[in-house]
């Protein structure tokens, strides 16, 4: 067979031809990468976080980067006051480019692959977004569709949820938290589980996730998938009126989730006889030989475990009040606010008051 000849499923092929197809191969290839804009990997990166829960992916990214791997480049988009402070904090020991926001497009455009948004609290307008070849992807503190909103930590655990998680989705413009789910972990949360506790899981969890989005990063934006119609709820900004107690609604489930809830952000509220405490720890508590004739809010003192209890209203049972401060005092246990407060009342007037 003549040399400059090649064989290929019965058909006889010149070799100068087959090198000539590959050249238009590979100018293919290289043409589509330029179309989109992207040259990774390694990736370039925009960042945009704003408190500790971001910080954690950011320092995940940022170690990413250091190997030249997968990531080539992180710079910062924050806030210049607020919680922002721990993100540009982060950044500026890390040496990394930090730029104010709103930024403008023109420190974006040709620069960057990608844009990871976390725990960022604004919206980004879609003439950003289009600034990035591949997008905008967000870290996303719960199982989507379930949670889209603000805080998504505080209301897993105020509802009493045992099953939370992270979820990585697309970024879209004008609405929060309805992209395509292009990664999901999910992760069990205890009875006792504080909403801080929580957090710190889920931020370690969230950038252990994004690093893993980034390992076949194309192939995993192009095969998300659109959130569920089903399931969906909010968990809207919270107001500081979630911390009033209505003894005569709630439960002791209910009490005790909203203590595990706020607590990292405020204490809960009841009315002493007119004046406003502060409840700082709280418990949920079993009781024993029930008094059938209390009502929500009656306070009960347990001398054989030296607890001082609250009778709950919705469902019933109780908790504990651990520590608590009343206004013109220090900080003081249960028992302390019974033998000196509660006590001398007759026992009709010893209960808590809803607003």
């Amino acid at each position: 067979m003549n040399s400059n000849l090649f064989k290929l499923g019965g058909f006889k092929i010149r070799k100068n031809l087959l090198v000539v197809l590959g050249k238009s191969i590979s100018h293919s290839a290289v043409s589509l990468k330029n179309k989109c804009g992207s040259k990774g990997p390694p990736w370039r990166i925009m960042f945009f976080g704003n408190d500790d829960f971001s910080v954690k992916s950011l320092q995940m990214l940022t170690s990413k980067m250091r190997t030249q791997t997968i990531i080539s480049k992180v710079d910062v988009v924050t806030t210049s006051t607020g919680n922002g402070i721990n993100v540009r904090n982060f950044a500026k020991e890390e040496k990394l480019d930090i730029y104010d926001w709103p930024i403008n497009t023109t420190i974006l455009d040709g620069k960057y692959d990608i844009g990871v948004v976390v725990s960022f609290g604004r919206l980004i307008p879609e003439k950003i977004i289009k600034c990035f070849p591949l997008g905008m992807i967000n870290v996303h503190a719960s199982l989507l569709p379930r949670w889209r909103g603000a805080a998504p930590i505080v209301y897993t655990i105020l509802n009493g949820d045992l099953t939370s998680g992270v979820t990585i989705m697309k970024i879209h413009p004008r609405r929060f938290d309805i992209g395509e789910i292009v990664k999901q972990h999910s992760c069990s949360v205890d009875k006792d589980e504080t909403a801080d506790e929580l957090k710190k899981k889920l931020s370690n969890m969230g950038g252990s996730l994004l690093i893993d989005s980034f390992k076949e990063l194309k192939r995993n934006l192009r095969y998300a998938i659109p959130q569920s119609e089903n399931g969906i709820t909010y968990a809207p900004k919270v107001d500081k009126n979630l911390s009033i107690i209505n003894w005569d609604l709630m439960d002791s489930n209910s009490v005790y989730n909203r203590y595990r809830a706020l607590c990292g952000l405020w204490p809960l509220i009841t009315i002493w006889h007119g004046t406003s405490i502060k409840l700082f720890k709280v418990c949920n508590y079993h009781m024993i030989n029930i008094d059938t004739q209390l009502n929500p809010g009656d306070l009960m003192y347990d001398k054989r475990k030296q607890k001082l209890t609250v009778k709950c209203g919705g469902k019933g049972g109780f908790v504990s009040i651990e520590k608590l401060k009343i206004p013109g005092h220090k900080t003081m246990s249960g028992k302390d606010f019974f033998n000196g407060f509660v006590y001398m009342k007759p026992k009709n007037e010893r209960k808590f008051d809803s607003r």
